[in-house]
């Protein structure tokens, strides 16, 4: 297999998420592409988001006096400002979004076979995330817009004979906007523009919320074929020859190296997402909790807030699940490593394989804004019947206890042999 064609297959692997980042502005378009081109479609997405971040705030502003409504509004807020501060982060770091995925690129070329199925068994586990984050967006809208457009027919009561018709079915936009438009054609016009730029906003926020989970279960398949190497150890070190051990040792080094070098990318996934972790798991925890509210409400149309439940259980699940599986694969690189017969080594051997053991012992731990260790037992802490009463109290809790279980960042343990 040639460079070009191993670089379309790594190309394939990540294509769904690498498009959604193109069609924000966050990796450009081509090769051939410009700065301008980028900056257009990172512009158009902002200002999306803002044109609904404005309008919510907007009516957000003017409705006090119906707290349900207000309820449903502060939900909105909450996802479209995380999801836009979330957005901004990449935007500020896509420099090193790119530099990430051409040294994810470059691992690839350099993998064998056997070694690339493994990792792409975990980016297919990402793709399968994204397409169903988008397929639960996507009908999220429908609803939406369902409901705005016929959902009086189907709830509301006939008018009376005296009930002005007019007044009785004003005409309402699918999402909130701060100018107040029910005249033919501009209703229709906006209506038609609405659908358009909250599908724009849904998938920038997918593609936003899939970065994370991406490179980190990609770096997580790399890790992976670190340990199968290191494993792997066994069959060659059967041989007493001086060839098997010159090969031992090569081996040895360059899983090491590698090692090191996916640590550093590590330091940089968590510099990147660790406030985009934290918009996330508050936003996605609290929405649970206003969402509740709404369901558990005597409304007839409060099954479109299914949707909008799961897309925020989602999120939480986005942002604590990758992370522990990053946990689990740094921390297997120490087993391995001590499962090596490292008592019969040489010096030369013997160090490296003491550091890959002491690496395992300060594992990749990802957190939410520096504090919050992110992993599946902050995901199932979540109490639902705590979390509708006081959201804040189970955020407070989950802070306290990841504050204290935390230990060690793993950007400390370095060595010299690491470059």
């Amino acid at each position: 297999m040639t460079g070009d064609e191993e670089e379309r297959e790594f190309g394939r692997m990540v294509g769904l998420n690498v498009a959604l980042l193109k069609l924000c502005g966050v990796i450009p378009l081509g090769k051939g592409t410009g700065f301008m081109s980028n900056n257009v479609l990172a512009c158009i997405a902002f200002a999306c988001l803002s044109l609904y971040t404005v309008s919510y705030t907007y009516e957000f502003a003017t409705n006090g006096d119906d707290p349900e409504t207000l309820l449903e509004l502060f939900a909105m807020i909450i996802s479209i400002v995380g999801g836009q501060a979330r957005f901004g982060i990449l935007l500020w770091f896509r420099g090193s979004c790119r530099k990430m995925l051409d040294a994810y690129e470059t691992f690839w070329l350099g993998l064998k076979l056997r070694e690339r199925e493994i990792v792409r068994s975990y980016s297919d586990k990402s793709r399968v995330l994204t397409r169903w984050y988008m397929i639960i967006c996507v009908f999220t809208i429908f609803f939406y817009v369902f409901f705005a457009l016929f959902g009086r027919f189907i709830f509301d009561e006939p008018p009376s004979g005296n009930v002005n018709e007019t007044s009785r079915y004003q005409r309402q936009l699918p999402y909130a906007f701060f100018l107040d438009v029910e005249e033919t054609p501009w209703y229709e016009i906006m209506c038609a523009v609405q659908v358009l730029t909250i599908f724009n906003v849904g998938m920038v926020c997918v593609g936003v919320d899939m970065f994370g989970p991406l490179v980190i279960l990609v770096a997580c398949g790399y890790l992976d074929t670190v340990r199968s190497r290191i494993e792997n150890l066994h069959e060659i070190e059967g041989s007493s020859s001086r060839e098997s051990g010159s090969r031992v040792k090569k081996d040895l080094r360059a899983c090491l190296i590698r090692h090191g070098t996916l640590l550093d990318l590590c330091e940089d996934i968590e510099r990147i997402t660790n406030v985009m972790f934290f918009t996330q798991l508050f936003g996605s925890t609290y929405n649970i909790s206003l969402v509740g509210f709404k369901l558990v409400e005597d409304n007839p149309d409060k099954f479109k807030y299914v949707t909008q439940l799961a897309i925020s259980v989602i999120q939480l699940f986005l942002c604590n699940w990758p992370p522990d599986v990053l946990l689990a694969k740094s921390e297997a690189i120490g087993r391995a490593a001590y499962s090596t017969p490292w008592y019969r080594y040489p010096g030369q051997l013997l160090r490296p394989t003491c550091i890959l053991m002491i690496r395992g012992q300060r594992p990749v731990r990802l957190t939410a804004g520096k504090f919050v260790g992110l992993s599946l037992e902050t995901f199932a802490s979540v109490p639902i019947s705590i979390l509708f009463l006081d959201p804040f109290a189970f955020l407070n809790e989950t802070f306290l206890v990841a504050a204290m279980q935390m230990g060690q960042p793993f950007r400390h343990v370095r060595f010299s042999i690491f470059r």
